[in-house]
């Protein structure tokens, strides 16, 4: 037996001799990859090709694999993937071996094995597995609530195990007070909004080498946090109103709303609608009753938060009830006005004569007193007020306004107070009434009073009969009586006697006979021109007659006789009595006489008057009352308006005007003329002008103003002013403006300067 080995041992080195020898020893298996181990990670696909490598492939079989257990792998059934199968390229001698998820176990040593002229051919490699880092709860977003504690949760699988560590947007976390690492995930303790953010779980497996890092983004949920606001709001009755609740969150939270009184979900009714993102809850033709409370909670992941807000419907006021009164004179009176809204409303009185409404309290030193009151009626505040009026008299009479006021508005309704009073003849005249040459006349009687009063008439304290001549017209509260005096007997005293249910009043009136007026009793000259004279009358007594109505004067030249070839003028009372267009130095004589509705007096006794001689025109009169020393402040800066009244011309037509001016400066409460040099003069030629408009004026410059009308006999006074005028540009606006001084400027500030010293 031990021959035999050793026989076979010589045979099988003898071989290995003659392999050498005649160049066997290439004949050999190739594996690729070429490690002949392997490590894979579980799961992962792997392709190992098996290869002969030979001279004369041809005498080499078809290479084959075998599993760990030394069982041949044999290749995948047409139209099959099995876990584990081969492929044969035999054009290259080759055997492919396919592993498409390699498991654990099916590591181990795969051989592959071939005959080359029937010589045994082998080759093998190792595979090894490995779990490679896999993440088993670990999803990249999370979500913490604030004030809790909260695991970001991250799981990891390997083999072999693997090593965690755990970072903050860069920053090493390591267990604390707040951190806490477990084998599955970061324990975060009393959550808060700084945590939010992006965490970096890391897994290390040293044996392999394997490095895997997940972000995980963890949000910090916030419980709603109501935002502050008013907690009471108005609304308006008939109106949409809108209500706004604000909640701070993460997520944002979803609201919702109820009415607290009858815990209905406000977003189930047909006048209510509710935005669950916004919280606006709006209210379709807000009503009385929807006043009260209202609750808005607030909810997202993180919890729940709620808010009460107080609703208060601002109704209008509504006035049902005001009505008109009546009472006596000297009794008392009062007035009622009742109204309902929401808010209860604030009723005020006003007499519509007065813009200012009565105090709440008393007025007038409590003679007239407002109360008032409120209560509550359904949805609604009725309020009420009275005011109280004692001892009436006439002057409360009239139209009272009640007001009635809440923040939802106002509403007004007037009622009347009538103040019963006996009648009377307050506004009567005592005026008598004229009659002349048997002219009818009505006399009339108009008596004030509540109620009416009826109307009697008395003549010389009888009661008056109608006759042809007297007539009767209304019984009240006005009559009026018709006489036509065809004898004098009916001239006298007529007397108006009204009644009614509080009292009696009686009124005189006198119907009298008229009479031309007397004669003027006096006349004197006032003022005299070459052309008019204007007069002072004194007018006769009207103890007898009507008064008198105008004065009416005729005037001849004297030596003329005939007052019928005489003119004449007419005034009426209280106006100035001229004559105008008489010629100079002629003698004229003057009559007088007054005028009443009757007619004119007889003439006065004539005066004579004899005029001057020819002249300059009369000095002009300004439009308007000015002093010639005063000082007016101009408009403008650059020019100044004159206006005058034309003058009498004396006997010769007024032809022109001259208006000159010429700066000035008081000095020693004198005006002088800086200098002659820079006075002006115009002439206007025109015997209607009366203004003129100076221009080309300094700003800020003291002038005096002069105006002289002139005929062929000369020039008339002066009619003066003194203008400053206004600061400011040339052109007329009120800035502030320094203009420059010229030469002459210069010159006049130099001798006004020599004046002063």
């Amino acid at each position: 037996m031990r021959a035999t080995r050793v026989r076979a041992t010589g045979v099988a080195a003898l071989a290995v001799f003659l392999a050498v020898i005649t160049g066997c020893s290439s004949q050999i298996l190739r594996i690729y990859p070429m490690q002949k181990q392997q490590t894979v990670a579980v799961g992962k696909s792997v392709v190992l090709t098996c290869q002969a490598e030979t001279q004369d492939p041809a005498l080499v079989t078809q290479p084959q694999w075998k599993d760990p257990k030394g069982f041949v792998i044999n290749e995948a059934a047409p139209g099959t993937r099995p876990e584990i199968y081969t492929e044969a390229m035999p054009a290259k001698q080759s055997q492919l071996l396919y592993i498409s998820s390699i498991t654990q176990a099916m590591a181990g040593n795969y051989t592959c094995v071939a005959t080359y002229t029937n010589m045994p051919l082998s080759a093998s490699v190792v595979l090894d597995t490995f779990v490679a880092i896999t993440w088993v709860n670990a999803n990249e977003n999370q979500f913490a609530t604030k004030g809790k504690d909260f695991k970001i949760m991250c799981e990891v699988t390997a083999e072999p195990a693997p090593s965690v560590d755990w970072f903050k947007e860069g920053t090493t976390i390591v267990t604390s007070d707040r951190y806490v690492i477990h084998a599955n995930g970061l324990l975060i303790k009393n959550v808060e909004e700084s945590d939010d953010g992006t965490y970096t779980c890391r897994a290390v497996v040293i044996q392999t080498g394997e490095l895997a890092e997940r972000n995980i983004k963890l949000e910090v949920y916030t419980a709603p946090e109501m935002e502050e606001r008013e907690p009471r709001v108005e609304i308006k009755e008939g109106e949409s109103a809108a209500i706004t609740c604000k909640a701070r969150g993460k997520p944002p939270p979803t609201y919702s709303w109820i009415k607290a009184n009858t815990r209905e979900n406000l977003a189930t009714t047909s006048r209510y609608s509710v935005n669950d993102n916004t919280g606006l809850l709006t209210i379709d033709r807000v009503e009385a009753g929807d006043y009260g409370k209202y609750i808005c909670s607030a909810v997202n992941q993180a919890g729940q938060n709620e808010t009460e807000i107080e609703v208060e419907v601002l109704v209008p006021p509504k006035i049902f009830e005001l009505f008109n009164t009546t009472a006596a004179e000297k009794t008392d009176g009062r007035l009622e006005c009742k109204a309902t809204g929401r808010p209860a409303p604030r009723i005020s009185f006003r007499k519509r004569s007065n813009n200012d409404p009565f105090l709440n309290g008393p007025n007038e030193e409590g003679r007239i007193i407002i109360e008032s009151s409120s209560r509550q009626t359904g949805d609604q505040m009725q309020s009420s007020a009275v005011i109280s009026i004692a001892r009436l008299n006439r002057t409360d009479d009239g139209l009272y306004e009640c007001i009635a006021e809440n923040e939802g508005g106002e509403a007004r309704k007037n009622g009347h107070l009538t103040v019963q009073f006996k009648p009377t003849f307050e506004h009567m005249s005592n005026v008598p009434v004229w009659s002349w040459n048997s002219q009818p006349v009505n006399i009339s009687c108009i008596a004030e009073s509540i109620p009416n009063a009826t109307i009697k008439w008395k003549f010389h304290e009888y009661d008056l009969i109608e006759s042809p001549h007297v007539k009767i017209y209304g019984s009240g509260p006005i009559s009026y009586v018709t006489v036509v005096p065809v004898d004098r007997n009916l001239y006298g005293v007529y007397k108006c006697i009204a009644t009614n249910t509080l009292g009696e009043a009686e009124h005189i009136m006198q119907l009298r006979e008229a009479f031309p007026p007397g004669p003027v009793l006096q006349v004197k000259q006032d003022t005299i021109t070459a052309t008019s004279v204007s007069f002072n009358i004194v007018g006769p007594a009207e103890d007898m007659g009507p008064p008198t109505l105008a004065f009416t004067t005729q005037y001849k030249e004297n030596g003329n006789f005939d007052w019928n070839l005489s003119m004449n003028r007419t005034w009426s009372v209280n106006s100035p009595y001229i004559v105008e267009n008489l010629t100079p130095m002629f003698t004229y004589d003057f009559r007088f006489a007054a005028v009443n509705q009757v007619g004119a007096g007889s003439w006065g006794a004539p005066i004579t008057v004899v005029m001057p001689r020819r002249s300059p025109p009369e000095q002009p009169k300004w439009r308007e009352a000015i002093s010639s020393e005063s000082l007016i402040h101009g408009k403008f800066a650059d020019r100044y308006e004159l206006q005058w009244k034309i003058p009498a011309h004396n006997g010769e037509p007024i032809d022109m005007y001259e208006v000159n001016y010429c700066p000035v400066l008081k000095v020693s409460g004198e005006w002088r003329v800086a200098s002659e040099t820079q006075c002006m003069v115009e002439e206007l030629r025109s015997y209607e002008a009366i203004s003129y408009e100076v221009r080309g004026l300094h700003p800020d410059t003291r002038y005096r103003m002069q105006v002289r009308a002139h005929n062929v006999l000369g020039y008339s006074l002066p009619a003066q002013l003194y203008v400053q005028t206004a600061l400011g540009n040339p052109n007329g606006s009120t800035s502030i403006f320094q203009w420059a001084p010229s030469k002459m400027d210069i010159l006049t500030t130099l001798l006004l300067l020599y004046f002063i010293i």
